[in-house]
């Protein structure tokens, strides 16, 4: 059956209007609209979901008060997906993995596409951390071709409002503290196992830019020069795809590491430079080690770093939460000024957790 058909048939164009009366309003409902406080979540891809699984579980999310969702998928997963969000009135933001393709064919036919160590091992041999970390190296125009090829198909999907970028950045160099324990390591330094990236090409650009190749210094890691080329790697991809991805009028917007300080430290992120639409910092307090308070300041950082130029939805993870924490990281992420507030993930949202998410908007 036809997506449009089905959605016919069941009614969602009606009861999406009813969901969503605001479609139908003036220009200064609109303007309201803009400056409210928005909630979000991840979705998932929903490779075994069907229509009426998707449309359940959109239902719920819009009963909730969410703005709108991240969902991952390829296009024709999207094409539907897309038109059932919008016939609810939920924004449908594509989620989309960027440098970690983690069992791709496509990249794996090109092994000389992946992110190399300071080690000499590439990531699509020797996973760092974890056997799905294989990561592409920025640096080569074909891998950002590719890469950019694949937003543009998920940018051309009818209904979908914008492209979600994560994974948006090179292999974590550092770890947030809470992590340490969990992998046995203390990283109170820049580990050459985990520090990317060295292959030729990247090599041979930043000798051509500089006048040194870095592996002639004693500790590459210590080199501003050679910090800046990998910031300006990633940010030179992000605002190639947003180039092609505004051409066509989406939004584009990225899940990032809690502050830009610590974004650059820990993989090389210098996100409040990028031409993005909005931003989801990944603010999970406990996996730094740190308590709720975290959250209102990383919120506060980012938005100062920002300085009013796109609004910043401060990422929460469910996972490890009591609901008195969830209430507390909510009104954190309100006092530390930002617009909005993400949630990782749909699969974890109780019916405890969802009442108290509904009430945000009281």
């Amino acid at each position: 059956m036809k997506k449009r058909q089905f959605i016919k048939n069941i009614g969602l164009g009606a009861a999406g209007m009813a969901l969503a009366p605001t479609l139908l309003t003036g220009c200064k409902i609109e303007e309201e609209i803009k400056e409210e406080f928005k909630s979000f979540i991840w979705v998932g891809n929903g490779a075994n979901k069907t229509m009426e699984d998707w449309v359940k579980q959109f239902t719920r999310i819009k009963s909730l008060g969410f703005n709108g969702v991240f969902a991952g998928g390829d296009a024709n997963t999207l094409d539907m997906t897309a038109t059932i969000a919008k016939s609810m009135g939920l924004e449908i933001h594509s989620w989309q993995w960027v440098m970690n393709r983690p069992g791709n064919k496509e990249a794996m036919a090109h092994p000389e596409w992946y992110a190399v160590s300071r080690n000499g091992d590439s990531s699509l041999d020797v996973n760092p951390y974890v056997g799905y970390y294989q990561w592409l190296c920025p640096t080569k125009p074909e891998v950002q071709d590719y890469i950019i090829n694949d937003m543009i198909k998920i940018a051309e999907v009818e209904d979908v409002d914008g492209v979600q970028l994560d994974y948006v950045r090179y292999c974590d160099v550092i770890l947030p503290r809470g992590l340490w324990d969990k992998y046995d390591l203390v990283q109170d330094h820049e580990m050459p196992e985990f520090d990317f990236c060295y292959c030729d090409d990247c090599r041979s650009k930043f000798e051509s830019e500089q006048g040194y190749d870095i592996l002639s210094k004693e500790d590459p890691s210590q080199d501003e020069a050679w910090r800046q080329f990998r910031y300006d790697s990633i940010t030179n991809l992000v605002n190639r795809i947003a180039k092609e991805v505004h051409a066509r009028n989406k939004k584009l917007s990225a899940s990032v590491f809690a502050t830009p300080t610590l974004a650059r430290k820990f993989v090389r992120q210098a996100w409040d430079e990028w031409d993005l639409d909005f931003v989801m910092p990944m603010v999970y307090y406990k996996m730094y080690a740190e308590d709720v308070n975290f959250v209102k300041t990383a919120s506060e950082e980012g938005v100062a770093a920002l300085g009013g130029s796109k609004p910043l939805y401060t990422a929460q993870y469910l996972h490890d939460k009591t609901n008195e924490e969830l209430k507390q990281s909510i009104e954190a992420v309100k006092t530390g000024g930002a617009q909005g507030i993400a949630f990782y993930d749909y699969g974890l949202l109780n019916d405890e957790f969802g009442e108290i998410i509904k009430k945000i908007k009281a």
